[in-house]
């Protein structure tokens, strides 16, 4: 059910042909407020948790999870900056490839 309500006096009134009024203001913040609390599944819900964590992180965590990321080609996630800079990801610590793919140099064709 929609809410009638009457403009604030600190908002302008724009003209209308409808004979009733919508606080938009109000409605706004119930849209927002619905959103917020919305919980994500599957797939979004580990996105939106890694982005918790690395919004939270101070900034070796930060760097340790982009550069695990990025040079383990997506199989490898870590806050450890210690264990991080250590490990060559793109080398002899390179992961195992998922079952059924392989290592391919992208910039080989």
């Amino acid at each position: 059910k929609e809410q009638i309500l009457e403009t604030p006096p600190d908002q302008p009134e724009y003209p209308t042909s409808n004979k009733s009024k919508r606080n938009w203001s109000q409605i706004d913040r119930e849209i927002e407020e619905e959103l917020k609390n919305e919980k994500p599944d599957g797939d979004q819900a580990l996105n939106k948790l890694f982005q918790q964590i690395y919004e939270r992180a101070d900034e070796d965590t930060r760097r340790a999870m982009n550069k695990s990321f990025q040079t383990s080609g997506g199989t490898v996630l870590s806050t450890n900056w210690g264990e991080v800079a250590a490990n060559d990801y793109e080398g002899k610590d390179r992961p195992t490839p998922p079952d059924g793919q392989e290592w391919r140099d992208w910039r080989k064709k």
